[in-house]
């Protein structure tokens, strides 16, 4: 085998591999789910030096929607917050105050008397924290921004502009390599020269069809958070509607 036209194509390989990687990341931080990866932008500044979140903090992932920072040094809180602000400024902070234990989903029915399927949207079993008090002991939670139409509109163009992005690179290096590969192999056996052209396309293809799916997986992460948001908007008319009937019938009851 040309081993020069195996060199490049396994260059092409690592290219697409890194724009590929580079969409999935950008794609984690259209913040829709919660995700770790998230706070990787996050600096934290402390008596002027820089750290990255994970010198000064433990993150995890609560549930599909909420994230949880936990100080490793209690005095450090305030400027973690300053971090996660300046990075995502939308995300809704909670303080709390207690041991890192996590609901378990049956826990959070139980918990907040909700139906069978419900979501643990807060961590409602801890106590509230002070910023004003004692820090220790205290962390974060950070909740996810609602998905509303708008947000959804945004974020569905957000992905969709990223994904034609990383396409045109992804054609542009296919094509600019295939140009060369194609003169590197003109003196080789046409069954070798015709393998190594299906291996560069089958790459090619490879990577096209995982930025494709990397759209496709944000795009129904979108759906479902827009879809959840509805919900919760019906169920809280309906509890609205419902207390307005049993006022309405209190009032005439009075009567």
């Amino acid at each position: 085998m040309n081993s020069l036209v195996i060199a490049q194509i396994e260059d092409v390989r690592q290219q697409l591999n890194g724009y590929t990687v580079l969409l999935g990341y950008r794609y984690m931080n259209l913040c829709v789910k919660a995700e770790a990866a998230s706070l990787m932008p996050v600096t934290v500044y402390d008596e002027g030096a820089e750290f990255d979140i994970e010198d000064v903090a433990d993150v995890s992932v609560a549930n599909d929607y909420q994230l949880v920072v936990y100080p490793k040094y209690p005095e450090q809180i305030l400027n973690i917050i300053e971090g996660v602000t300046e990075a995502h400024p939308e995300f809704k902070m909670s303080v709390k105050k207690g041991e890192m234990t996590y609901m378990s989903e049956e826990e959070a029915r139980l918990y907040r008397g909700t139906k069978q399927g419900a979501e643990p949207d807060e961590m409602e079993k801890f106590a509230d924290g002070d910023l004003n008090g004692d820090l220790s002991g205290l962390f974060l939670i950070y909740t996810m921004p609602d998905v509303d139409k708008n947000r959804r509109d945004l974020l569905t163009a957000a992905v969709k502009s990223l994904h034609t992005e990383c396409m045109m690179r992804i054609d542009s290096i296919y094509a600019r390599n295939a140009d060369n590969i194609l003169i590197m192999l003109e003196n080789t056996p046409v069954k070798e020269a015709n393998t190594l052209k299906n291996e560069l396309e089958r790459t090619y293809k490879d990577y096209k069809e995982r930025a494709d799916s990397l759209r496709d997986e944000k795009l129904k992460e979108i759906d479902d958070a827009y879809a959840r948001y509805t919900r919760k908007q019906s169920e809280a008319q309906k509890d609205a509607n419902d207390y307005g009937d049993g006022l309405s019938m209190n009032l005439m009851n009075d009567y």
